[in-house]
Formats: structure tokens, sequence, C-alpha cells
């Protein structure tokens, strides 16, 4: 199973503007995607999305994942509802984190103000470089990661 959620993800793209290689996606992720949606730029524009999560909405969909199953939650400056942000924290594991890249600034303040709400924190902003594989590899200015709470302790039995 993949550890990756992108959120609106349409896969790997390598592609160049201006002589400047751009990455966005990853070769080993789950894409949630809007169920006719077809990849739109690089290489490959009008194939289908590989391994697509669909969805039948773009403003309140409803994820077809169970809560807390996926460890790595991604979102490349894409809009983000009050909805989408409430799911992407339903389906966040344990411990989990979400990464924004080059949110648009009302998005992602929507998005912390749900995410807080959920037991979020802010790890911070780091330039793709600081993360680690294969977050690393996207060539966006910046990404906001946020992690999940971790597992509640088991209570002793009495």
């Amino acid at each position: 199973m993949f550890q990756i959620l992108d959120v609106w993800g349409e896969g790997r793209i390598v592609d160049s503007a201006g002589g400047k290689k751009i990455v966005t996606g990853f070769t080993h992720a789950y894409n949630l995607n809007k169920f006719d949606q077809q990849i739109s730029n690089g290489p490959f524009t009008g194939n289908p999305i590989p391994h697509l999560f669909p969805v039948y909405e773009y403003d309140a969909p409803r994820f077809p994942l169970d809560d807390r199953s996926v460890m790595h939650i991604t979102l490349m400056g894409a809009p983000i509802t009050q909805e989408v942000a409430q799911e992407m924290c339903r389906v966040l594991g344990h411990s989990g984190k979400v990464y924004l890249y080059d949110p648009n600034e009302r998005h992602r303040r929507l998005f912390e103000s749900v995410a807080f709400d959920h037991g979020l924190h802010l790890e911070g902003r780091f330039s793709p470089e600081e993360l680690e594989p294969p977050f690393n590899e996207i060539t966006l200015l910046a990404a906001y990661v946020y992690r999940a709470p971790p597992p509640p302790l088991p209570r002793p039995a009495h």
C-alpha cells in the first residue's frame, strides 16, 4: 500500500518551462482527483491519472478512504475548501503529516483553522530540499508541514 495521498494529484509530472525542470507529484502515491480528470500538463497530458482514487465533486468531496488510513497527504498549489480540509484531517493517520506546497494564503489559513481543531500542529515552512525523500523532489517554492497527534496511550486495566 502506498503511504502518500496526493489530493488533486495527477501522478508524477516532470516538465520544463523556460529551461527550468519542474517536478510535481509522485510515482508511488494514490492520486485523489475528480473521476473524469485527465493529466493536465507535462508529457502525458490527456492520459488517465495513475493510481486514481476518484471523487465526484471538487468543493465537498467525500474521500473514498477509511479514517486515519494515510500517513502522508500532499496538496500542491490547489484550492482548499472547508470540506477538503475536513476530509484530509479525517483520513490522516496518527502522527501522520500533511504537506501543503505553495498554498494560497487564504486556503492555508482555512486549512489551519480545521487542522488545529483536529489537533494538528504546524512543524514549519520548508524549502523542498529540506524535506525527506520523496517530498524533497518537488520543485515548488515551499511546503508547510503539519503533523497529526500520536495515538492515545492505552489506559491501564484496574
